[in-house]
């Protein structure tokens, strides 16, 4: 456990590292109207890749070991095709970005899900070490793309982002068709009439699961649109850069949910996984606020330094959004049981909470409060959707947890101790 916990935190944490230094490069080069900009195509494009993966994603990951993995490929496939169609119909009427960058919002949607699709089913078979290069894939190929054009002056605007997601996305889904050739060989069998059951199944989970996603995502960057409205673009440039630094800590809550999601979903042992849900809890939240107190050790003024002089605030505003952000690590972890139960409507539910509570917030406080309107909007959202989840886990017959206790935490140094003595 704690070897591919410590293995998902490390790759988690060189990719955070990465996608801190995409934030400070773009910031550096294109300032914050231009970095407003980026983050607004980089939603949107994430919101059309909800959509395309609700027959796939998190579905896959609970059905691998449970259906023929080529007919899981086929109704995916189908599926992505169908969304990315109907998507280019509706950004083409709804105005919701530029229609420069339709075209590439629908395209890399499309290959961000077949990458997701490939990536799911290695997590399903619990080939960690796959999925995590996949996972890294990404940032590390955008940086090196957006270096380039940026250093060589071939282009310095919104568009190089996109190019360098070309680029990345390509090249990773590249990488994952050779990496699940082999899981594809094994599986021999695939039966047409098969197919239309198959899409069923992945449909009832995925669109549980993906309409949390969808919930979460909006609830968490529904504040971009009502900011960029608002104050300018600029604005959303300076609140994205404070909620990615902070937004960080979820990787630790991440890397542990990754380990747990996988073992649940291959699990009859419901009071195994509610247990192992309990203690790793505790353990996300300690690790998460003992990260918290080393980002608000660091000055102000380094910010400002590292992004640019239209960045400062920065400081101020993390304090705004820490508290929801702490007590997320409820939801990012409790929520993983039950996905890993196929009980994705909880998360569903809560998510959908979250974002009336974003919506509503959003709407009285950013004109009033402007960025910090945002930031107070963002931390009442994350509160209120993990204590749905906390509640949601209660009925399940579980314990409220926050900390490990000073036996626990002594005896789990022990054994990390002895592991790390036993790699060395």
């Amino acid at each position: 456990m704690f070897r591919k916990i410590l293995g998902n935190f490390g790759v988690r944490l060189i990719s955070a590292i990465v996608n801190l230094m995409i934030a400070v490069v773009v910031s550096q080069y294109l300032g914050a109207s231009g970095k407003g900009e980026q983050s607004l195509i980089l939603t949107m494009i994430a919101i059309v890749t909800i959509f395309d993966n609700m027959v796939g994603g998190a579905s896959i990951v609970y059905l691998t070991n449970k259906l023929r993995i080529r007919e899981l490929f086929v109704a995916s496939y189908i599926w992505t095709l169908l969304i990315s169609v109907i998507s280019y119909v509706v950004l083409v009427f709804a105005e919701l970005v530029p229609d420069k960058f339709i075209l590439s919002v629908v395209i890399l949607s499309a290959v961000s899900s077949l990458v997701s699709i490939h990536s799911s089913v290695l997590l399903g078979k619990e080939n960690l070490r796959s999925f995590n290069l996949l996972s890294f894939l990404v940032p590390f190929i955008s940086l090196a793309a957006l270096l380039i054009q940026f250093t060589l002056n071939w282009n310095r605007t919104a568009e190089a982002y996109v190019y360098s997601l070309y680029a990345a996305y390509g090249i990773t889904l590249s990488v994952s068709a050779l990496l699940i050739i082999g899981h594809v060989k094994k599986d021999v069998t695939f039966e047409v009439a098969n197919t239309w059951g198959t899409f069923k199944s992945l449909f009832y989970f995925g669109f549980q699961n993906q309409l949390a996603h969808v919930f979460q995502l909006l609830s968490f960057r529904m504040s971009y649109f009502f900011l960029e409205r608002d104050c300018g673009a600029a604005e959303v440039g300076i609140y994205s850069n404070a909620v990615s630094v902070i937004e960080s800590i979820w990787m630790i809550s991440t890397s542990i949910s990754l380990w747990q999601y996988a073992k649940i979903s291959n699990s009859t042992d419901v009071s195994y996984t509610k247990n192992i849900t309990e203690q790793l809890t505790k353990y996300g939240l300690l690790t998460a606020f003992a990260a918290l107190l080393v980002l608000f050790v660091i000055p102000a003024g380094f910010y400002e330094w590292l992004f640019g002089k239209e960045f400062n605030g920065l400081n101020e505003l993390m304090w705004y959004l820490a508290p929801g952000i702490w007590v997320f690590n409820y939801a990012l972890i409790i929520g993983h049981y039950f996905s890993g139960h196929g009980k994705y409507y909880v998360n569903a539910i809560a998510s959908a909470v979250g974002l009336i509570v974003t919506c509503i917030t959003a709407y009285y406080f950013i004109p009033t409060f402007k960025i910090h309107g945002a930031a107070i909007s963002a931390s009442c959202s994350y509160f209120v959707t993990s204590l749905v989840v906390i509640l949601y886990f209660r009925k399940e017959g579980a314990n409220f947890v926050v900390f490990p206790s000073l036996k626990e935490l002594k005896k789990t140094i022990g054994k990390l101790k002895n592991h790390l003595t036993k790699r060395a």
